[in-house]
């Protein structure tokens, strides 16, 4: 088996060839002057690890042309799912988009594994798939650290919980309430952060508006020092100038989206998975 760097996850793919110990192919990308994409790929092996994260629908047309040029049994690495949000229709008409780009990933693909892809909602969409948890890492990095774990909200709690209860230490979420029409109160559901230092947790961290509205509502509440940690941090219109400008302290991410806060490997992770999928 060889596998294959792209362009969206050259370092976590290295990493992973090296966990797993499989030889990294030989490829080129190359844009066109009008923008169309070339891939070229040198490999002679009937079985490849395509590692390849959806941040861009560059990466999917990337997917579709490698999977024209590869031969023989495909398993696709795709770190951080794109168009997972997108995982029901709101107003008549709309594209499910997850669905559609299930429909089309698993046309070649034996096996498609990925990393806390948001919802059980867009998992559904999957027939081939398996999908990793990284928030037990987020605790492993945060071990023994004096510290309280907050979720923005109830609707993400319980993958808080899963990371406080790796780090050994206490969670909450914050909870809105609505006072009246101009007025909502935002509080810890449970748990004082006065003088506490506090890390909010999420899957994702796209724009940042509500990691900001937290941070801000935290400090207010007393604590002492924030910082936020995610699985994927997509950090999308300047998200980590706002983060940093509202007083978080440190922004940690692992790497399925490659930034320079991807300070946890999913590589171990990934590898333990591909291994398994191969027996």
């Amino acid at each position: 088996m060889d596998l294959i760097l792209t362009p969206s996850s050259p370092l976590l793919g290295k990493r992973i060839a090296e966990e797993i110990k499989i030889k990294i192919a030989r490829v080129q990308f190359k844009r066109f002057p009008d923008g169309e994409l070339y891939v070229r790929v040198d490999s002679e092996n009937s079985e490849h690890l395509v590692v390849c994260s959806l941040t861009s629908s560059d990466d999917l047309v990337i997917l579709k042309l490698l999977f024209d040029t590869l031969k023989g049994e495909i398993i696709l690495v795709v770190p951080y799912m794109g168009y997972a949000r997108q995982d029901r229709e709101f107003m008549r008409g709309e594209a499910i988009s997850i669905r559609a780009i299930a429909r089309n990933l698993e046309e070649k693909a034996e096996r498609i594994i990925t990393v806390n892809i948001h919802s059980e909602k867009a998992k559904e969409n999957f027939k081939k798939l398996l999908d990793l948890n990284a928030m037990p890492l987020i605790g492993k990095y945060y071990k023994e650290k004096d510290l309280i774990m907050i979720s923005p909200d109830k609707g993400s709690a319980e993958r808080v919980k899963v990371a406080a209860k790796v780090a050994s230490c206490d969670w909450d979420w914050l909870e809105k309430r609505r006072i009246d029409a101009q007025t909502v109160e935002i509080s810890t559901k449970r748990i004082d952060v006065e003088n506490k230092n506090v890390v909010i947790v999420d899957d994702i961290i796209s724009t940042g508006g509500t990691v900001v509205e937290a941070t801000k509502k935290l400090y207010e509440l007393g604590a002492k020092r924030v910082e936020c940690a995610c699985v994927h941090a997509v950090l999308a219109d300047f998200a980590a100038v706002k983060l940093l400008s509202s007083g978080i302290a440190e922004i940690v991410a692992t790497d399925t989206v490659e930034k320079i806060f991807s300070k946890i490997s999913v590589a171990e992770l990934v590898k333990e998975a591909v291994l398994e999928n191969l027996k």
